[in-house]
């Protein structure tokens, strides 16, 4: 699957930054915005919210805006139609929730901008205390045409 510049960068950061801290996880303070910032307008990133589990929209880039059906910051799935429990968002976000491992996957392209046919989404577990996952940093690229031809941002 072919990943982004984006997807590539802060997925290595992401590595990179546990190797150097013992397997613990960064958390979103540790994600470095300087030498990343021109990658953040691809990233959403997702609050883990408890009693009911929810995963709320707490920043949504730039280029995600652009490319999806409206800001759904400050929105939770459990709220939208086709994004709660059961749906492809909800399962794979689950998935990165309960093993706390980064994944990689390819899925279809929803949204407005027609020419795209594909989205691949990195999802990057975060905590705060370095060993429970409360936020989900999730990077995407659309792809479009054919697989050769690429566009940086998000489809959720």
């Amino acid at each position: 699957m072919e990943r982004s510049e984006a997807q590539e960068i802060l997925q290595s950061f992401w590595t990179d930054w546990r190797k150097e801290n013992g397997g613990l996880l960064p958390s979103r303070r540790d994600m470095d915005v300087r030498s990343n910032q021109l990658h953040f307008s691809y990233v959403v990133v997702f609050d883990i919210l408890k009693d009911p589990l929810n995963y709320l929209y707490r920043l949504v880039g730039t280029s995600v805006r652009e490319n999806t059906f409206g800001d759904y910051t400050g929105k939770n799935l459990r709220e939208m139609e086709g994004k709660g429990p059961g749906s492809k968002i909800w399962d794979l976000l689950d998935t990165t929730r309960t093993s706390a491992q980064s994944q990689f996957q390819k899925v279809p392209y929803v949204g407005p901008n027609k020419s795209f046919m594909k989205t691949t989404l990195l999802f990057l577990p975060l905590a705060t205390d370095h060993q429970n996952v409360d936020k989900i940093f999730l990077v995407s690229n659309f792809i479009f045409g054919s697989e050769s031809e690429t566009v940086q941002s998000i489809a959720v």
